[in-house]
């Protein structure tokens, strides 16, 4: 028990700054939502229909490698390419942050994109 609390504290500000970049970022604007998890090692951020391999994509472009798209759904198929799943357990705190300002943006230029096509 002693081992998995000291785990969870390593683990803990990881999962927070996912969330708060994804609150301050995407929070509020209909783009996007997420789980916001008490255990485990993975947030499940849901984009617009249509827009998940897009913004995984995007952020690889830019050299932030993320999940497959879809990665969650059997065969790897989300029927509606939505669905990212963030793994934030290895990289580094500060590593996170600036991964996650990158996907939020992408994001952000998708879900745009999606609106004016």
């Amino acid at each position: 028990h002693k081992h998995m609390q000291k785990h969870a504290n390593i683990l803990r500000p990881k999962f927070e700054a996912v969330d708060e970049t994804l609150e301050r970022e995407l929070g509020g604007k209909g783009i996007g939502d997420w789980s916001k998890p008490a255990g485990g090692y993975f947030i499940s951020l849901n984009t617009l229909e249509g827009c998940a391999a897009e913004v995984v994509n995007m952020t690889g472009a830019a050299g932030v490698k993320l999940t497959a798209a879809g990665a969650t759904f059997p065969y790897h198929k989300d029927p509606n390419n939505r669905n990212i799943r963030i793994a934030p357990a290895l990289p580094s705190l500060d590593d996170i942050g600036q991964a996650m300002e990158c996907v939020a943006i992408c994001v952000q230029i998708v879900s745009i994109r999606r609106f004016l096509s």
